[in-house]
């Protein structure tokens, strides 16, 4: 089971002065977290860039204070998460540049690092000899991906970096946004689809990853009506969408994200609907569990409703 690992930054705004924003129970020693984690059912992180709740763009990834040289970036990450983390991880590629967000109708490639920028990191990391590097995650969310009308296909781009990946003998993976419960809108999404309205591309998105987590946003409410019944419906269209899709390895790897954060501990509504996953979902092989940084609701839900 995957769960998430946040990281911010101290006041020296520098990249360098990292720190987990994690936490149970007001304890924040990264150690004690991740034994709780542990204890909990996870077995996997995530690791992740939070924007501080300041900004205009809050979300993963939109705010990497980086200097900009791929190689310098990802070595000091690198070392920190050696020091740090105790479990197997997938560390995320930076898609955005510092404090930029765009859609994935609207990405120029002023918005993105770049694939030169993207290989060289993944590059450094898998030259660490850190042994709990258990792969990489990409942090661009939209299930369009980025077009290919702004000079950079997309299909290219994360062939090329699937290949160095694989190669090195790591696994990539992708958490895709799908909040929609429109099947038409579901089953044309480029997640299922190699066809778009800007071409052909010879694979699904979902093609060139190891694992495929789907958010619905069911638990925050961006899929309407939120009711248990929609959640249903949802999960009918994507399996249907999904139904005979598989990745390189010609496994099917596009499974669900279980949602919830410290919501859960204060209003029935929040964990009834954290719930709900586990009603509909059930515990497939693969799940990924977007928690915020709060360890203790997954603790409490696990009482509840039995959720990791």
């Amino acid at each position: 089971m995957v769960g998430w690992q946040h990281l911010g930054y101290g006041e020296s705004g520098d990249g360098r002065n990292l720190r987990s924003l994690m936490k149970y129970m007001e304890d924040t020693q990264m150690k004690d977290v991740q034994k709780k984690l542990q204890d909990i059912g996870i077995n996997r992180l995530v690791i992740v860039d939070t924007t501080k709740k300041d900004v205009t763009h809050r979300g993963e990834g939109r705010d990497m204070i980086y200097t900009g040289d791929p190689e310098n970036d990802a070595y000091v990450l690198s070392e920190f998460l050696s020091d740090s983390i105790t479990m197997p991880y997938y560390v995320e590629i930076p898609f955005y540049k510092y404090r930029t967000y765009c859609s994935s109708s609207g990405c120029s490639l002023e918005d993105m690092r770049g694939l030169e920028y993207w290989k060289s990191w993944v590059e450094m990391f898998m030259m660490s000899s850190d042994p709990n590097l258990k792969g990489f995650y990409w942090n661009l969310e939209p299930p369009m991906m980025f077009p290919s009308t702004n000079g950079l296909s997309w299909e290219e781009t994360i062939s090329e970096l699937a290949t160095m990946i694989h190669v090195g003998g790591f696994e990539f993976i992708w958490i895709p946004y799908v909040h929609t419960t429109s099947w038409k809108e579901i089953k044309d999404l480029r997640v299922f689809n190699p066809t778009s309205h800007e071409a052909h591309y010879k694979h699904h998105a979902a093609y060139y990853f190891d694992w495929v987590f789907l958010q619905p946003g069911y638990y925050q409410g961006y899929i309407a009506p939120v009711e248990i019944s929609t959640l249903q419906t949802w999960k009918e269209y994507v399996d249907e969408a999904k139904s005979g899709r598989y990745n390189y390895k010609g496994i099917d790897n596009i499974y669900y994200e279980f949602e919830c954060d410290g919501a859960v501990l204060m209003k029935p509504l929040y964990w009834q609907r954290a719930c709900d996953y586990v009603r509909v979902f059930g515990k497939p092989s693969q799940r990924a569990y977007y928690y915020d940084v709060n360890v203790e609701s997954l603790e409490y839900l696990k009482g509840v409703c039995n959720y990791v």
